[in-house]
C-alpha cells in the first residue's frame, strides 16, 4: 500500500522544485521553513546542506559558550563554596550583569538571613539577603533589552550570529543545558529578515525561531524567578488567642504548639524590608506571642531558649509596654540563672518603661547584692518586702545583708527578720 503524503513531505517537495528554477532568496524562506516544522533527521539534513549552500548558515564552533561558567569558576577561590551559598546559576546570573559579588554573610541555623555584599557598574555596594538578590538579578536579565544589529548581511561570522542572538542570550543556554550548534539568517523579501537558532537539549537536535528560542529561556528564566520569591512574613498572628489560652490554662504545651513556627519565621524576617513595613499592631502581637512563647520554655526549664525568644523580640519592640514586658523578662529570666551583671541592665531599662515594679524589686535587688552592691540591693529587698511581696529568697537576701553590714559594723534596724522589728 502506498504511503499518504503528509503536508511536510509536500511542503519539502514544494521546496525543492522551486530550488531548480528560483533563485535562492526565495527558496531561502520556504527551505528555513521547513527545517523548522519537520523534525525528521533526513529532511533536517537535506534542509541545512540546502541553507548552507545558499550562505545562510553559520556554524558555532570556537565561540561556544559551553561550559563557560565552569571555566570561571576554576579561576576563583572558594567557588563550589560561593555557588553553595548563592546558588550557582544565579551566581552565573551576576556574572553576565556585570555584577561583582564583594562578600557573603552565612547563617548556619537559619538560610534566609544569608546576605550578599555587592557592586553593579556604578560600584555601589549593596548588602542585600539571598533570596532578594536571587530576584534582582533575575529580574534584571528578564527586563534587559537587546536590538539587533542593523545592515545584517550573509554570510555572517560566529560574532556576528552571536550579537544577533544577543551575547547574554548565547550564556544563558548552556546554564540550561542547551549547546548552540547553528544560526540561521534568513532574508525574506515579503516579511523581512529572520532567524533560526539551532541546538542540542536533551530532546536532541532542535531548530527554533529566534523570537520563539528568546521565549524559551525567558520561560526558564521566569521559573527561577518563580523559586526566588519569598513569603517572609506568613505568621498566623490570630494564634496569639489560642496562645492566651494556653497560658491561662498553665498549659506551656499548647502555648508551643500555637506559636513553635514562630522563631524560625521572625529570624528570617528580622532581616529584610519587610520587617521595616510591620505595623505597630503587628509589631505588638509578636512581642506578646515571644514572650508567651518563652515563658512557656522557661517553665519547662529550657531557659536557653526563653533568652532567645525574649531577645529575638526586642529584635522588633523597644518601646512602650510590650517592649518593658520582654526586659523584665530577660532580666529575671538572667538574675535566676546567675548572670547579674547583665540582668542588672535589662531590669533596670524595663523599669524606666514602667514595666510593673513588683515585678523587678526582688530580682533586681538580688543582682545588686551578687555584684556586691549592698545598699541599692537593700533598698530594693527592703521596698519589696513592704509591698507585701513574700519570698524565702527575699528573706534569704536579707539575712546575707544583715550578715554583711553586721561585718562591716554598720547598724541597719529595718534589715532584720520579718516580725522582729
Amino acid at each position: 500500500m502506498a504511503r499518504l503524503a503528509s503536508s511536510s513531505d509536500r511542503k519539502r517537495e514544494t521546496a525543492f522544485v522551486a530550488l531548480q528554477d528560483k533563485p535562492a532568496s526565495k527558496v531561502v524562506p520556504l527551505v528555513a521553513q521547513l527545517l523548522i516544522d519537520d523534525s525528521t533527521p533526513a529532511t533536517q539534513v537535506a534542509c541545512l546542506d540546502l541553507l548552507e549552500r545558499a550562505g545562510a548558515v553559520t556554524y558555532f564552533r570556537d565561540s561556544r559558550s559551553d561550559g563557560w561558567f565552569e571555566k570561571l569558576g576554576d579561576k576563583i577561590s572558594n567557588f563550589k563554596l560561593i555557588c553553595e551559598i548563592l546558588g550557582g546559576r544565579f551566581l552565573a546570573y551576576a556574572f553576565i550583569l556585570g555584577i561583582q559579588i564583594r562578600g557573603l554573610a552565612r547563617d548556619p541555623r537559619v538560610a534566609a538571613n544569608n546576605t550578599v555584599e555587592f557592586a553593579g557598574e556604578d560600584n555601589l555596594l549593596q548588602v542585600l539577603t539571598i533570596g532578594e538578590f536571587r530576584s534582582r538579578v533575575v529580574q534584571a536579565l528578564l527586563l534587559k533589552e537587546h536590538e539587533i544589529p542593523a545592515d545584517v548581511a550573509t554570510p555572517l561570522d560566529e560574532e556576528t550570529a552571536t550579537s544577533v542572538i544577543g551575547p547574554d542570550m548565547v550564556l544563558l543556554t548552556s546554564l540550561f543545558g542547551l549547546s548552540l550548534r547553528q544560526f540561521i539568517w534568513v532574508q525574506d523579501e515579503e516579511v523581512g529578515s529572520w532567524a533560526i537558532v539551532g541546538f542540542i537539549s536533551e530532546a536532541g537536535f532542535n531548530f527554533m525561531e529566534l523570537g520563539s528560542f528568546e521565549s524559551l529561556m525567558k520561560q526558564k528564566l521566569h521559573r527561577d524567578l518563580v523559586g526566588t520569591f519569598e513569603q517572609p512574613f506568613q505568621l498566623d498572628l490570630s494564634a496569639i488567642e489560642q496562645a492566651r489560652e494556653g497560658e491561662k490554662e498553665g498549659s506551656p504545651e499548647k502555648v508551643i504548639h500555637c506559636l513553635e513556627t514562630w522563631p524560625g519565621l521572625l529570624a528570617a524576617l528580622q532581616r529584610t524590608p519587610v520587617a521595616k513595613q510591620l505595623n505597630e499592631e503587628q509589631l505588638d502581637l509578636i512581642a506578646e506571642g515571644l514572650v508567651l512563647l518563652g515563658d512557656a520554655f522557661k517553665t519547662k526549664s529550657r531557659f536557653t531558649w526563653s533568652e532567645e525568644l525574649y531577645r529575638l523580640g526586642l529584635q522588633f519592640i523597644r518601646e512602650g509596654s510590650n517592649a518593658a514586658r520582654l526586659y523584665s523578662r530577660l532580666g529575671i529570666l538572667l538574675s535566676e540563672v546567675e548572670r547579674h551583671g547583665e540582668a542588672i541592665g535589662f531590669l533596670r531599662r524595663a523599669s524606666a518603661l514602667d514595666a510593673d515594679a513588683n515585678e523587678l524589686l526582688a530580682p533586681l535587688g538580688r543582682s545588686f547584692l551578687r555584684r556586691g552592691k549592698t545598699v541599692p540591693a537593700a533598698l530594693l529587698l527592703l521596698k519589696a518586702r513592704e509591698q507585701g511581696i513574700e519570698s524565702e529568697q527575699i528573706e534569704e537576701d536579707l539575712g546575707e545583708l544583715r550578715t554583711r553590714f553586721e561585718e562591716a559594723g554598720v547598724c541597719w534596724p529595718s534589715i532584720s527578720k520579718k516580725g522582729t522589728q
